[in-house]
């Protein structure tokens, strides 16, 4: 059963890795075709694309996903217990943010508005449930709290830099211009705090889980 549900959990991830790489690329190509017709650097378009955490975390999780497929959970520090989980709760937030607070300033249609959609709900939706179900479960150790932390806070270290580089700011919360750095950085604070206790409910459930004896192994 457990190498029935090990087939199934890499066939999923198939589409899994098919939505979220398609929908960034997607993006990518749309955003470089805009650019054009303005006569501006396609280049410039997709790497000003990477200023999103809803670009960085889709990436993660289509190569976490494709990973999976390629080779399972054998080896490799994307298909990591503790990496798959950190992205689970990265992906998790994209959804939750954008659907909750952001997307009432993003008025999209068409493509735009279908690729918008996968981004923000399909693939959240997708990746946290083959995450969740398909995966096989292990027991994650309370140190893989603080690594998880790395990958948000690179991209808010990144987005700042490209906010005071260019003037603009891919989050309304970390626009300096606008709120000042003590804000902003007090929001930043608060953003990492948030992902840290997502990733520890989500270490508390897969040691509850291991308890109950519904997870296979240990894990640090």
């Amino acid at each position: 059963m457990q190498q029935q549900d090990t087939v199934m959990a890499r066939r999923a991830a198939i589409l899994v890795a098919l939505f979220a790489g398609g929908a960034v690329v997607t993006q990518a190509g749309l955003n470089a075709a805009a650019a054009i017709d303005k006569g501006n650097s396609p280049i410039l378009a997709i790497v000003s694309l990477f200023g999103y955490f809803t670009i960085w975390s889709n990436t993660l999780v289509a190569a976490i996903a494709a990973r999976y497929a390629w080779r399972g959970a054998a080896g490799g520090l994307l298909t990591r217990p503790a990496t798959m989980a950190a992205a689970a709760v990265y992906i998790v937030v994209v959804g939750a943010i954008y659907n909750t607070l952001l997307a009432r300033y993003n008025p999209v249609a068409g493509l735009r508005l279908a690729v918008d959609t996968v981004l923000h709900s399909v693939v959240p939706l997708a990746y946290a449930l083959w995450w969740l179900v398909l995966v096989p479960r292990v027991q994650l150790a309370w140190r893989a709290l603080w690594p998880a932390l790395a990958f948000p806070f690179a991209y808010c270290i990144v987005a700042m830099t490209r906010g005071l580089l260019t003037g603009k700011y891919a989050y309304f919360f970390i626009d300096i211009g606008k709120y000042g750095v003590a804000q902003v950085l007090a929001n930043i604070v608060g953003l990492v705090l948030f992902f840290a206790g997502l990733m520890a409910l989500v270490i508390a459930f897969d040691r509850w889980a291991h308890r109950r004896g519904m997870v296979s192994a240990s894990s640090g």
